[in-house]
């Protein structure tokens, strides 16, 4: 989802359209809802890119659009969601000259279950039915047609990592293919890493160099920003197939011309750290998937960025084996929409409640954890109890005592977790050129985001010294992702509590 432009007439316009108004009218451009819906509005993570403000609207996240008569419009999240799916529809349907009825989704694979029932009702509210939800990385999977060659009695078995580099996220899979079956063995995001990050160099780049010629700041004028912004897109590219490309503003600022060029290797040179990032991710993945770099079959490239040359040769820095095949012949950005089409090609002639039921479905994903589950310690720290990405079911124990002498009750609170990623920019080494990037250091941390249960053990043993008493706790996930808490005193007689909650069918 690219961005939705309202304008003060109430109608709207979207994608390349949307993009070209948040140059002449930032205020009534909306971008990067996308992971916003079915959240609240303390749950939100409001990231840059977003041009219209974001508000708190009963406790739900939502855009301030004002108009021509000084009045002001309120839209939440699944209502802009609704205006954007309506006008795919519509585009669609002028298209393909027939209606459109329903739809196979893509999501990523860390929405939780109310974010896919508002995005449910939402595509409703625009007559879209949903026949079904699958992850973005098995759709690009299937545009790739990834391990679908293999017959009954030799079937094509494969390993391979989606990468997926989209305008504001670097979101890594590692999945596995087994007899046509998809398993999603790991994932790592990055939020604040994407085309928009090289973008942004660029900006940087060309905003010092008009400074130079003209003395003329620009680094706090929005409307210039937004202007140099659009152009260093183009930039960017072209020089994914250029080794040298223009950049150009009309009127950048106090009426004056930007007129600038930038060549491949200056460009590889500005984006060395980003490239570093990207690696990281990769990185993160397979170590969460417990497998060696030598162990991919292939690595699917998937998301417009994707296409910059320079990526596919530093990701040889991790995947050395020639056995290991890094692809790029499909339209990366077209790749999870193109996936999203085959399954519904392949699912059409089913009723919908063998779609539902998934009896027999293209694509089945194993039931994992899409966040970590935990506790908060004395200290305030998140300490994860079941990993993001654990298999289900699972169960999982772990013991602590008393904090205090003669306690005669404790208290425990299970949360999801969200993980979290905080750069410090460093200072810049001497020798440093003047438009280089500076060096950065990333720590990765989980905070406690959605309170799961809270559990009250009582009547703990009298007299009992701190750190004396043994308390057990007992997490249990079951396929279904109902979460079972149990706390208990290690002792006989030992009291016990128990809480059950979620579940697909609660």
């Amino acid at each position: 989802m690219q961005g939705i432009g309202l304008i003060a007439a109430v109608s709207s316009l979207q994608c390349t359209q949307a993009q070209a108004q948040i140059v002449r009218d930032p205020n009534h451009t909306v971008a990067r809802f996308k992971n916003l819906i079915g959240k609240s509005f303390s749950e939100a993570e409001i990231l840059s890119g977003s041009a219209a403000p974001v508000i708190n609207k009963d406790e739900l996240p939502a855009y301030e659009i004002a108009l021509k008569d000084d009045k002001t419009l309120t839209f939440t999240v699944k209502a802009i969601t609704t205006k954007y799916l309506t006008q795919l529809r519509t585009s669609a349907e002028a298209f393909l000259g027939t209606p459109i009825t329903g739809a196979v989704l893509a999501i990523p694979s860390y929405f939780t279950d109310q974010q896919r029932e508002e995005l449910r009702s939402a595509a409703t509210d625009a007559g879209i039915t949903v026949f079904q939800f699958i992850h973005e990385s098995a759709a690009a999977a299937l545009a790739y047609n990834t391990g679908q060659q293999g017959t009954i009695n030799d079937p094509q078995d494969q390993t391979v990592v989606i990468a997926d580099l989209g305008g504001h996220s670097f979101d890594v899979t590692v999945l596995n293919v087994r007899s046509g079956m998809f398993n999603i063995l790991a994932t790592a995001h990055d939020t604040e890493l994407g085309g928009a990050t090289f973008d942004e160099l660029l900006v940087n780049h060309f905003a010092a160099e008009f400074k130079k010629k003209t003395k003329i700041d620009i680094t706090n004028n929005k409307k210039a920003l937004a202007k140099l912004s659009a152009s260093a897109e183009i930039t960017k590219r072209t020089l994914s197939s250029q080794n040298q490309a223009p950049c150009s503003v009309e009127s950048l600022s106090d009426g004056i011309d930007f007129h600038g060029n930038i060549n491949r290797l200056r460009f590889e040179i500005l984006s060395s750290k980003v490239f570093g990032r990207c690696l990281d991710v990769i990185q993160e993945v397979l170590t969460k998937a417990d497998l060696d770099a030598n162990e991919i079959d292939e690595v699917l490239l998937v998301g417009g960025s994707s296409r910059i040359p320079k990526l596919s040769t530093r990701l040889r820095d991790i995947f050395k084996s020639d056995s290991t095949r890094i692809r790029l012949d499909i339209e990366p950005d077209e790749a999870v929409a193109y996936g999203c089409a085959i399954q519904g090609s392949l699912i059409q002639g089913f009723d919908p409640e063998d779609i539902a039921a998934s009896v027999h479905p293209v694509v089945t994903l194993t039931p994992h954890t899409s966040k970590p589950i935990g506790v908060v310690n004395a200290k305030g720290d998140f300490v994860t109890v079941v990993p993001r990405d654990t298999p289900l079911p699972v169960r999982r124990a772990f013991e602590f005592g008393n904090s205090q002498d003669s306690q005669r009750s404790v208290y425990l609170a299970l949360w999801e977790g969200e993980h979290e990623i905080i750069r410090e920019t460093l200072p810049k080494r001497e020798g440093a050129e003047e438009d280089e990037e500076p060096e950065t250091a990333v720590h990765h941390k989980t905070k406690p985001a959605t309170l799961l249960a809270e559990l009250v053990l009582d009547g703990l043993a009298e007299g009992v010294k701190a750190g004396q008493a043994k308390i057990e706790v007992v997490v249990t996930i079951d396929a279904e992702e109902k979460v079972t808490v149990v706390l208990r005193e290690k002792r006989a007689g030992g009291k016990i509590v128990k809480v059950e909650v979620g579940g697909k069918s609660a």
